[in-house]
């Protein structure tokens, strides 16, 4: 069986995925939102749920993090999933 994310980790990225999640279904309503840009969303976080269930390391998933969400962030700015990220894994250290 594989090995999970570590519990910070994990934190981290089920705040990435439920921010995601949300902010997709609210745009959905909003014909202002191009489908473009929902879409880039949904490929940002697309691969996070399979990482964190074939686990390896937490810099090799930080560093696949990194790309798919910084991509995302060039294009788009809002909503900052990266930021996101690193303060749901702060929190859950504190």
């Amino acid at each position: 069986m594989p090995q999970l994310a570590p519990p910070d980790v994990m934190r981290g990225a089920l705040r990435v995925l439920y921010v995601a999640a949300y902010t997709t279904r609210n745009w959905t309503l909003n014909e202002k939102v191009s489908r473009k840009q929902i879409n880039d969303l949904s490929e940002a976080v697309y691969e996070i749920p399979s990482i964190l269930t074939h686990w390896r390391s937490t810099e090799e998933f930080e560093q696949a993090l990194k790309v798919y969400l910084n991509g995302y962030i060039r294009e788009w700015k809002k909503p900052d999933l990266l930021a996101i990220y690193k303060q749901a894994k702060k929190d859950a250290n504190s």
